[in-house]
């Protein structure tokens, strides 16, 4: 909708222009008729849900607002001042140049239809901040605890005698806590609690319940951009002792947000908002770097029953360095484990690492694993951020499969795992490639 109404404005600025240069004369009162027709045309559109207002049109209002009451002015004292070709192109360049400004987060952030989720039950959300008071956060515009924003999705239940299992959502590396927000609607409406973890200064923000925004730390950002371009990183101990650190941070984040909703679900209250949860029915996931912590807690806890890797590098099977190269956890994978590949990382795997690989050597040795490629997918195929914005997600690493069928493709089988392992429904029909 953006680009379409960037041209129609553009159009009629055009006219404005043309119309101007041909008869010699201003139109002052003219155009200020227009400003206010356009500002009312995009009120009765807006509210008649054609465009789906959000954040990436307040601009555009902002600027038609601001036409309207210098064209009401004009209408009411000014009169037409004396036509010179040349302040009549500069108007013209200016005003759309302008009005690109303006339009610009639309065309970045097009409005879109979220996927429908599946499920019987409608999906509510809520948001909690705790502070990790036995840890001091490493970053340094934190003066003691680890503040850690938890999102959740839930279904929207009456009763109060049933128990719902557990998943907990950790994003990658410059993500958020809503950057599957498809996928974990999808669990939600099918009787899940999902909770969405925002680790802060990792994620690209934050926002706690009081409504305090942390962006991420820029160093993260630089090392990360840079691991990230290396194909082989087994091989680079100064890599191997990074991405040590940054597990730490994430696997201690990711045990705290879980006992703490553990202890939330063991205390009866009158307030209590999310619906029971059954305790013996945990579901880990993650994406990219949050897929690495998730398959990491798996290990851990003896508490977790299913983990899904969404196209991450399972770095907690290093389990040291030594003779120039990881040294590989040799136990065997203790529950039953997915792996998502986009097609460009499993190829690059196989290439690079073969067998060597972390996923493949911890699938290879799981207790029970599976493993999917997804044809022309790219890493950010499995986040919301190509629905969202297409623009950005092809600049920061998407394939060339159609984005709304990758995410359901990719939330249908989330589902159907999550419901085998954690509501004994069958064992999952996960196909080797999609």
């Amino acid at each position: 909708m953006g680009t379409v109404t960037y041209f129609i404005l553009l159009a009629v600025e055009a006219a404005m222009l043309f119309w101007s240069i041909r008869t010699r004369q201003e139109y002052r009162r003219e155009r200020g008729l227009i400003r206010i027709a356009s500002l009312i045309i995009f009120a009765v559109l807006t509210l008649a849900g054609i465009y789906k207002w959000g954040f990436q049109y307040a601009p555009l209002l902002v600027l038609l607002v601001i036409q309207s009451v210098v064209g009401i002015v004009v209408l009411i004292r000014a009169k037409d001042g004396k036509y010179t070709k040349s302040r009549t192109i500069w108007r013209g360049i200016r005003n759309s140049m302008v009005l690109l400004l303006a339009i610009l987060p639309t065309m970045i952030f097009p409005q879109y239809d979220q996927p429908t989720p599946s499920g019987t039950y409608d999906v509510l959300t809520t948001k909690y901040t705790w502070t990790d008071t036995s840890r001091t956060d490493e970053f340094p515009d934190e003066a003691a605890g680890r503040k850690l924003t938890v999102e959740f999705w839930y279904p929207d239940t009456a009763s109060n005698d049933q128990s719902y299992p557990l998943v907990i959502f950790s994003h990658g590396a410059f993500g958020f806590s809503g950057s599957n927000y498809s996928t974990c609607a999808e669990l939600a409406s099918n009787g899940y609690v999902v909770a969405g973890i925002g680790h802060t200064h990792q994620a690209f923000f934050t926002r706690d319940v009081d409504g305090a925004v942390t962006i991420a730390d820029a160093d993260f950002m630089n090392e990360a951009s840079r691991i990230n371009a290396v194909h082989d990183t087994g091989n680079d101990e100064a890599i191997y002792n990074i991405t040590r650190a940054w597990m730490k941070l994430r696997t201690d984040d990711e045990n705290f947000v879980i006992n703490q909703i553990l202890e939330l679900n063991s205390v009866s209250s009158d307030n209590q908002i999310l619906p029971s949860i059954d305790v013996n029915q945990i579901g880990l996931m993650g994406h990219s770097l949050g897929g690495a912590s998730s398959a990491q807690i798996g290990r851990e806890r003896s508490d977790i029953d299913a983990v899904i890797v969404l196209d991450g590098t399972m770095l907690g099977e290093e389990i040291d360095y030594a003779n120039g190269s990881v040294v590989l956890n040799s136990e065997p994978y203790p529950v039953p484990l997915l792996n998502i590949y986009a097609q460009d990382h499993y190829e690059n795997a196989v290439k690079y690492d073969g067998e060597r690989y972390n996923n493949f050597h911890a699938t290879h040795h799981a207790v029970e694993a599976f493993e999917t490629v997804f044809t022309d997918a790219g890493h950010l195929n499995f986040t919301d951020l190509p629905l969202f914005s297409p623009i950005l997600a092809r600049a920061l690493g998407t394939g060339t499969v159609d984005e709304l069928t990758c995410i359901n493709t990719m939330n249908e089988v989330v589902l159907e795992f999550f419901n085998s392992f954690l509501k004994s429904d069958g064992k999952p029909d996960i196909q080797k490639e999609y």
